[in-house]
């Protein structure tokens, strides 16, 4: 997966400067957020140039992991479509 792949999804980027991580380098890293409480979360940015973009759930990280775009835009659409906020009765 690329990193222009989750800007198309409509994941957000999150800045991370050296002087608040504590690292040598600023980075970053990718959320999509479903509601307040499910969330896919991607690797950082020094990670992915080694391994590649991967995302996975928030609070369950390395048990359920999406390494396949179009397996991850799948899913982005079923929970969105999901979603009862979003629906009107």
């Amino acid at each position: 997966m690329k990193e222009q792949d989750l800007i198309a999804l409509g994941f957000n980027r999150n800045d991370v400067t050296s002087e608040e991580s504590g690292s040598p380098n600023d980075w970053y890293y990718y959320t999509y957020d479903f509601t307040e409480q499910l969330s896919l979360i991607s690797i950082d940015s020094e990670e992915a140039e080694d391994k590649g973009w991967y995302v996975e759930f928030c609070d369950v990280q390395n048990e359920i992991r999406f390494t396949n775009i179009r397996e991850l835009a799948k899913l982005i659409t079923i929970i969105e479509n999901a979603k009862i906020c979003n629906k009107q009765e």
